[in-house]
């Protein structure tokens, strides 16, 4: 007989009501946050060059490989609880730091070096949860068919080792959403089973020594909480930048007004994204993880965050020449940063509960005007590009919170999304 025991992993979301404790982020995890800090800031090394369409490709490819190693380490800590080794959690931390320091010196040098500690991470994550443990929410994490191409890349010369770490990527973006946790699990169950009948007859079968096959799942609410944490981290990257940038050059009223529409660009994306976006749900009983697939959900997190860590940077880079035209690369930042938030964002809510209406009210006509914006940026300053995303920013912005006060007026607390 298959013992075949489903555990929770701490899927059971807090709830004040009925005596549970509420769950938040642990000391260590938010430890392990102050790497990705470091990583956000060390990216935006790639585009102080010019930036070029090649620098731009970059910096994509290492944010999502950022994404992906933080995103496997933060599950486990969602999912282990307690019970997460702390020694191997610092390992981890450990090696997200060594990809951090690796930026600056790619491509010419230190490539190979980002791309080994990338492999030695990923392979570490998948086996963080020992042996007959499924994370049916996001498969991913134990799937690392992805990691493969970065390994062939430790003896491949640029520029093929950067498209084989493409490869990688997308690799990995297909698992996320082709393989289902469910099947996998199921899968893995009747192996097993076929596997018992095979040898239950042996005398050296020992029944007390079969194996346990246990599905595990993310905390919802833990998680995001955990989410929303990050994009405080990459809003934080973006307000450093800007002071950074702004001790450095002479102020006068453009200068300041570029400074002053800068924060309003980030305060405006942290009031979108944390009080009227998808993850404020999930800190809720609201949303479960059956109802929203944990694959959209994860790839709009990263898909939000890598916009917005995009636009920041360009921020910074535009407060470092704030006079004068924009270079070609820095308006692609800053506008293909926002077009890119709005896009995720559209597409998330098309694909749950918002529909097409609320799409045609904001995400597709920002989106469009963000990529005309990107398209005249180099022929305007940095003063009138900066304060036409703030505004795209703030239309989204003032819409929600007016349908929001509506919804409130109707007795209803959330607009679903």
């Amino acid at each position: 007989m298959v013992n075949e025991t489903p555990g929770t992993g701490g899927s059971e979301p807090a709830d004040a009501g009925n005596g549970t404790p509420e769950r938040h982020a642990s000391w260590m995890e938010l430890f392990f946050d102050l790497v990705a800090v470091a990583g956000i800031g060390q990216l935006t090394h790639l585009l102080h060059r010019g930036p070029s369409l090649g620098d731009l490709g970059l910096y994509v490819v290492l944010y999502l490989a950022f994404w992906m190693v933080w995103a496997c380490i933060t599950l486990y800590g969602n999912i282990a609880r307690d019970q997460a080794r702390v020694a191997l959690m610092l390992a981890a931390m450990l090696g997200l730091g060594l990809m951090a320091a690796a930026v600056p010196g790619i491509p010419e040098r230190h490539a190979t070096t980002f791309a080994a500690v990338y492999v030695l991470v990923r392979l570490g994550a998948e086996h963080l949860w020992g042996r007959g443990k499924f994370v049916v929410d996001w498969p991913t994490v134990q799937l690392t068919v992805g990691v493969y191409p970065w390994i062939v890349s430790l003896w491949v010369g640029e520029p093929g080792k950067f498209w084989l770490w493409v490869l990688g990527l997308a690799l990995d973006l297909y698992v996320m959403f082709a393989i289902s946790g469910d099947k996998m699990l199921a899968e893995a169950r009747k192996n097993l089973r076929a596997r018992l009948r095979r040898i239950e007859r042996s005398p050296r079968f020992d029944p007390d020594r079969v194996p346990v096959i246990e599905a595990v799942h993310a905390d919802p609410a833990h998680l995001g909480e955990r989410l929303g944490l990050y994009v405080i981290i990459v809003l934080g990257e973006g307000v450093i930048a800007i002071i950074a940038a702004l001790g450095g050059v002479r102020w006068n009223t453009g200068v300041l007004g570029l400074a002053f529409a800068s924060f309003v660009i980030l305060a405006g994306l942290w009031a979108l994204t944390l009080l009227y976006g998808f993850i404020p749900q999930l800190m809720t009983d609201t949303v479960a993880a059956a109802d929203e697939p944990w694959q959209r959900i994860m790839l709009t997190h990263c898909g939000v965050t890598g916009g917005i860590a995009a636009l920041a940077a360009g921020l910074g880079l535009a407060l470092d020449h704030p006079h004068g035209h924009l270079a070609t690369g820095v308006g692609w930042a800053l506008c293909g940063g926002a077009a890119t938030y709005f896009i995720v964002v559209g597409v998330s809510g098309v694909c749950s509960a918002a529909g097409w209406r609320w799409a045609l009210a904001w995400p597709v006509p920002c989106s469009i005007l963000a990529l005309v914006l990107g398209a005249f940026a180099s022929h305007l300053g940095a003063l009138p590009v900066v304060c036409g995303v703030a505004v795209l920013v703030l239309w989204p912005l003032l819409w929600e919170s007016g349908l929001l006060s509506r919804a409130r007026g109707r007795g209803v607390d959330a607009v679903p999304r």
